[in-house]
């Protein structure tokens, strides 16, 4: 049923609150039978067939589902039928973007509101990932501009009560799906979530919605057994939710803190001054949030990056097409694609201060000769010591999504291949000596990002310029984005002249004949260590809470005792704080269970998963240097 039309949140679950309780046990098994039910448009409504004699009418208000009345079933049950529900929990969730005015006449000048996409590519989206689904849009978590904490005479002012209790009915969303766990997260939890979310973003609390809607389509996409779907993400994405919701919901939050905790709904543009741009490389983007398209990263004449986006509603498919989609600067009438090998002259532009570039009515650009990569000002960024670009780049993964400056995250390599490794990821060596995992930035079947590092893979001895964005999670592993040829090294990458000396590995589809390998010297490289086993422990037992619940914990060996004799004894002290509070139920003076919240389990949890975190970030950063 991908021909459905979106959906609100709040219209999702006005249909699953008038559900009688006999039939809210039904819902999920009735999802799975409506993935089969025929989908027809007309008029201006949408027709789901059920069968023969029941069929459910959507009617579009601006192509979307607004309200529960919008969902119309023929049924002798309706409107508390479980049709409508079904229908409804398949379609798009809609992020009312649509619907909001733009911030100011700058603003709108820009174009309509597109992802960011440092956002969306780190964000799960691609590449590695990410924070929020700051990609922009429901991953931006954009809400109400008026929504958002304001300053007045330079002071912030504090969150207001409905502010408050938005972030609190995140974190009792949140803390509900921990509860549950993955297997036990059906529709009832995941509504309830986007219901939080719905009332998260019409407050201002932009950053908790982006997380708690990257939650919602990791719940949705583990329901459905989609190939991207990891459980590592969605602790991450979990993790986020609940640290952001938690903090803002505390009375003693201060006010200076607060602004930076709701994040913002769109990103004001500024004038540039005249901008002469360099293509560097084009990049695929797929969000969680439903977003996709590509980000191309140009570079000025002082070397700074920024990003021009083509990003809209669709998944791997639309990115696989959108490289070839025409710049949204001028009419200089270049392709993404295009642009990355060439340059531009631009004026009037305008740009965020994250260095996105904006598409106004009033840009004027033409195409400009562009650079290679050996040649000044890319060159620079492989002049730049490692060292300091492992720090930027971690401090940058640090920071929400969209709030990064355009290419802080990325590093610039240069490093001689030295074979396979495990899975598709390739084995280098950098100037340095130092060993590094080239992998695969997204494993969508529709980008070539894996076909390629499976090539490189057997091209021992070549020497390559590689710009490629950390995994956090694992040790000098670089998702690899685009390679070209070191300068100096002869001809062991032969690549077409259309090409101008690099390959975006998303796009560009290498072939065997382009690849000859150098001298295929021996190297005393080994691929670095997956990790510390210890923080991997705990890191296992922090995703079995969100794939098993508090339920499963609660019978679990936890083995702290492993922690102890790491000496990770915090680590040790905070699994067996999450077993105790999953253990724990209040009972009554008749030994029977009371309510319980899950308050206490989902604290617990929460300081295991950021401990495991902060650690695990500083063992792999440092997992870069001699």
């Amino acid at each position: 049923m991908s021909d459905l039309p979106a959906v609100t949140a709040p219209a999702l679950a006005e249909t699953l609150d008038a559900l009688p309780g006999r039939l809210r046990k039904k819902v999920d098994e009735a999802v799975t039978r409506a993935a089969a039910w025929p989908v027809s448009t007309a008029d201006g409504h949408v027709t789901i067939t059920v069968d023969d004699s029941t069929t459910v009418t959507l009617v579009l208000t601006g192509g979307v589902v607004r309200t529960g009345a919008d969902a119309r079933c023929s049924c002798l049950l309706a409107p508390n039928c479980l049709h409508r529900v079904a229908v409804l929990a398949l379609a798009p969730v809609h992020d009312g973007l649509d619907d909001e005015p733009e911030l100011d006449a700058q603003a709108a000048e820009t174009g309509p509101p597109g992802a960011d996409p440092v956002s969306a590519m780190d964000g799960r989206e691609s590449p590695a990932a990410p924070a929020d689904p700051d990609l922009a849009s429901a991953a931006d978590g954009r809400a109400a501009p008026g929504a958002s904490i304001t300053a007045v005479g330079g002071e912030p002012q504090p969150l207001s009560t409905r502010q408050r209790a938005a972030a609190d009915g995140l974190w009792r969303a949140g803390a509900a799906v921990l509860a549950a766990g993955t297997s036990g997260s059906g529709l009832v939890l995941r509504t309830a979530l986007l219901r939080a979310v719905h009332e998260a973003r019409a407050n201002g609390l932009h950053r908790a919605a982006a997380a708690g809607t990257r939650v919602a389509a990791g719940l949705q996409a583990m329901r459905e057994a989609q190939p991207q779907f990891r459980l590592a993400e969605l602790t991450d994405d979990l993790r986020d939710l609940l640290s952001v919701a938690h903090r803002l919901r505390d009375p003693a939050l201060p006010d200076e803190q607060a602004a930076e905790l709701l994040g913002v709904a769109r990103r004001g543009y500024d004038p540039q001054a005249g901008l002469r741009l360099y293509g560097l490389c084009t990049v695929p983007v797929v969000a969680e949030s439903g977003y996709a398209g590509t980000a191309t990263y140009v570079v000025d004449r002082d070397g700074r990056l920024w990003t021009v986006t083509d990003v809209a509603p669709g998944g791997a498919d639309r990115a696989a097409r959108s490289g070839d989609t025409v710049v949204a600067l001028g009419e200089a009438g270049l392709t993404h694609r295009e642009l990355t090998r060439a340059g531009m002259i631009v004026s009037g532009g305008t740009a965020s201060s994250s260095g996105r570039l904006g598409a106004g009515r009033a840009v004027r650009a033409v195409r400009a000769v562009g650079a290679g990569w050996s040649e000044q000002p890319l060159r620079g960024l492989w002049e730049q010591p490692l060292d300091e670009q492992v720090s930027r780049a971690f401090a940058a993964l640090g920071e929400p999504a969209g709030d990064r400056t355009a290419g802080a995250d990325l590093l610039f390599l240069t490093v001689v291949v030295r074979g396979k490794a495990a899975g598709d990821a390739v084995l280098a060596e950098t100037a340095g000596g130092a060993a590094v995992l080239l992998t695969v930035a997204d494993d969508h079947p529709e980008l070539a990002y894996r076909d390629n590092l499976r090539l490189l893979g057997t091209a021992a001895g070549l020497e390559l310029l590689v710009v490629g964005r950390p995994e956090p999670g694992r040790r000098a592993s670089v998702a690899a984005l685009s390679i070209g040829l070191a300068p100096g090294t002869g001809d062991g990458l032969r690549l077409p002249p259309s090409w101008s000396g690099h390959a975006d590995l998303g796009f560009d589809r290498l072939h065997r004949s382009q690849l000859r390998s150098g001298d295929g010297a021996a190297s005393t490289a080994r691929p670095p260590a997956t990790g510390d086993p210890a923080l991997q422990l705990l890191r296992r037992h922090v995703e079995r809470m969100v794939a098993g619940g508090r339920a499963v914990h609660a019978l679990a060996d936890t083995q702290e005792r492993s922690l102890r004799r790491a000496r990770l004894d915090l680590g040790a002290y905070l699994l067996a704080s999450v077993t105790a509070a999953a253990r724990h139920r209040s009972r009554n003076v008749f030994g029977r269970v009371t309510s319980d919240d899950g308050e206490g389990f989902a604290r617990a949890w929460l300081a295991a998963a950021v401990y495991e975190a902060a650690a695990t970030q500083t063992l792999i950063e440092a997992s870069w240097r001699p």
